[in-house]
C-alpha cells in the first residue's frame, strides 16, 4: 500500500486528522527531536566520517566509525544496502550516526554468525542514532541475547525513525547493571516481527521492549520517554518497565497491536517508579488472546517500594477489521496507584490519542520524505496494524524474510569536506570543488551547514 492513501482511509474510516506538532525548544540534537533525550549534543562540531563499504569491519566500515573512542563524530553513508554481522557493533560516546544520509533504501544491519544483539549502546552518551533498519534474526546456536538494540549505563542517547524486526529477545532493551541509565528518548519507530518460538533457550519469547532491566546491584534508571512508536507482533512486554525516582519514565503516543497475552507490565522490582501513560492506543489482533489484558498491568512485589502512574487519553480496542473486544486501560493496581494528571511539564509534546493511529502510522521506522528508504517489511507491518492483518511468528520466513536492499553508493563528494557536491552546489557561498568548514553556519541559522543537510534529508525542516 502506498502510504499516501493511509491519511484518505484514516479520514474515511475513522474520521479523524493529523495533528500539527508544537514548535520545539532550541539547543537540542536536531530540529524535532524530543523527549529526556534530547540533548544528546557532544557530537557537534566532530570528524565527519564516511560509511563506504558494507564490511563487517574494517576502513570505511560502519564498526569502524560507531566505536572511535570518545572523538565526536559523525558517521555518514555513502553506501546502501545490508551489513552483515558476525559480532555486535558497540557504539561510542559523542556520536551521531545518520542513517538518513544512505541513499537507495538505506542500511539494514543483519546478523551473520553473531549470535548477539547488533547494536548496543554500552557506557555511552551523548549518542544519537537515526534512520536504519535493525533486523538480527535467529541466531546460529540458542541465545538469550539477540535484541534488535540494547542501552547498557548508557546516557544522553537518542533513537529515532528505526526499523526494528526479527529479535528473538527482546526487540529493544535499557538495562542497568551497576551504574545509570538516564535521558534516553525511543521516538518515531517500529518494533514489530520479534520472533516468538525460535532460539531463544527460554522457547516462546516474542518480546517487545524491556525498559530498566536490572542485576542484583544498586542501580539508577529513569528520565526515558518512549513517544510516537509502533509496538506490533509480540507476545508481550509492550512494554515491561521498571525504575527508580531519578526521574520518570514517559510512554506516549504509542501504537500497541497484537500481544498474545499482554500490552504493558509495570513493576517495582528496581525501585519507586513514576510512570506518564498517555494519548496511547492498544489494540487487540489476530493473535490476542480470547481474555483480553488491560493496556496496563501494574505489579507490585516489593513492600517498601511503589508505583506511580499518569494515565490520561488513552484508548483501547481492536484494529479495524478484528472482532471488536472491549479491555480496560488499567487493570485493578493500576488504579490503585493512580496520580492526579497534570498538564506536565512533559519532555515531549503530545497530541490526542484520536490522532495517535494516523500520525504513528504516516511517521514510524526508516522512513524519508517522498518514501524513500521505506520498505516492504515495514509496509506490511503498518497495513497489518491498519487492517487487522498479521500474527506473532516464529520465523522470519513467514513474513518473506528480509528485504533485499540495493547495493548503491552514489553520493559524490568532490572536495571531501563531508557535504556532497550536490548540496554544496545549491547553497550559497559553499562550492563543491573547494572545501568548506561543515560546521560553518549559514547566515541567519542555528544549524551549521552539516546539520542543515541532515536536517533536510530526514524532513527535520518543514
Amino acid at each position: 500500500m502506498k502510504l499516501r492513501t493511509i491519511a484518505a482511509l484514516f479520514a474515511a474510516n475513522f474520521g479523524i486528522a493529523a495533528a500539527a506538532l508544537p514548535a520545539q525548544a532550541e539547543n537540542i540534537a536536531f530540529p524535532g527531536a524530543i523527549g529526556y533525550g534530547a540533548k544528546a549534543l557532544a557530537w557537534k562540531g566532530g570528524d565527519i566520517v564516511e560509511v563506504t563499504t558494507l564490511s563487517d569491519s574494517g576502513a570505511g566500515s560502519l564498526r569502524a566509525c560507531a566505536k572511535n573512542g570518545n572523538q565526536p563524530r559523525v558517521c555518514v553513508f555513502r553506501v546502501s544496502g545490508t551489513i552483515m554481522l558476525d559480532s555486535p557493533i558497540f557504539v561510542g560516546s559523542n556520536i551521531y550516526i545518520a542513517g538518513q544520509t544512505a541513499p537507495g533504501k538505506g542500511i539494514q544491519l543483519r546478523n551473520r554468525t553473531s549470535i548477539l544483539t547488533p547494536l548496543i549502546v554500552k557506557n555511552s552518551r551523548e549518542v544519537v542514532i537515526r534512520f536504519l533498519k535493525i533486523r538480527p534474526g535467529p541466531s546460529l546456536t540458542p541465545s538469550a541475547n539477540v535484541d534488535a538494540v540494547t542501552l547498557e549505563d548508557a546516557k544522553k542517547v537518542y533513537l529515532g525513525n528505526l526499523s526494528m524486526q526479527f529479535a528473538t529477545d527482546e526487540t529493544f532493551n535499557i538495562h542497568v547493571s551497576g551504574g545509570k541509565v538516564a535521558n534516553i528518548t525511543l521516538a518515531d519507530s517500529i518494533l514489530a516481527l520479534s520472533l516468538d518460538r525460535s532460539t531463544h533457550p527460554k522457547g516462546k519469547h516474542s518480546k517487545g521492549a524491556l525498559i530498566c532491566s536490572h542485576e542484583q546491584k544498586a542501580n539508577i534508571c529513569g528520565r526515558i520517554t518512549i513517544a510516537r512508536n509502533l509496538f506490533a507482533h509480540h507476545r508481550d512486554r509492550m512494554p515491561d518497565i521498571k525504575g527508580t525516582d531519578v526521574g520518570p519514565i514517559e510512554v506516549l503516543n504509542n501504537v500497541f497491536y497484537n500481544p498474545i497475552s499482554q500490552f504493558g507490565e509495570f513493576y517495582d522490582l528496581l525501585g519507586d517508579v513514576k510512570i506518564i501513560y498517555g494519548g496511547n492506543v492498544a489494540l487487540s489482533g489476530q493473535s490476542t488472546s480470547g481474555k483480553t489484558p488491560e493496556a496496563v498491568q501494574v505489579f507490585e512485589w516489593k513492600r517498601k517500594r511503589r508505583v506511580s502512574i499518569m494515565s490520561f487519553d488513552n484508548k483501547t480496542g481492536a484494529a479495524a477489521g478484528c472482532n471488536q473486544r472491549t479491555f480496560a486501560v488499567l487493570n485493578s493496581t493500576a488504579k490503585a496507584r493512580r496520580i492526579p494528571t497534570t498538564s506536565g511539564p512533559f519532555s515531549a509534546p503530545l497530541y490526542d490519542s484520536k490522532d495517535t493511529l494516523l500520525n504513528v502510522l504516516t511517521q514510524a521506522g526508516d522512513r524519508l520524505p517522498g518514501e524513500t528508504h521505506l520498505d516492504w517489511l515495514d509496509k506490511r507491518v503498518i497495513n497489518d496494524t491498519l487492517k487487522c492483518f498479521g500474527r506473532v511468528i516464529n520465523s522470519p520466513e513467514e513474513v518473506g524474510g528480509w528485504p533485499q536492499l540495493p547495493n548503491v553508493s552514489i553520493v559524490i563528494d568532490s572536495d571531501r569536506d563531508g557535504l556532497p557536491d550536490s548540496y554544496e552546489a545549491t547553497t550559497p557561498g559553499l562550492s563543491p570543488t573547494q572545501p568548506n568548514n561543515p560546521w560553518s553556519r549559514p547566515s541567519g541559522s542555528s544549524l551549521s551547514h552539516v546539520e542543515t543537510w541532515m536536517a533536510k534529508l530526514a524532513g527535520d525542516l518543514k
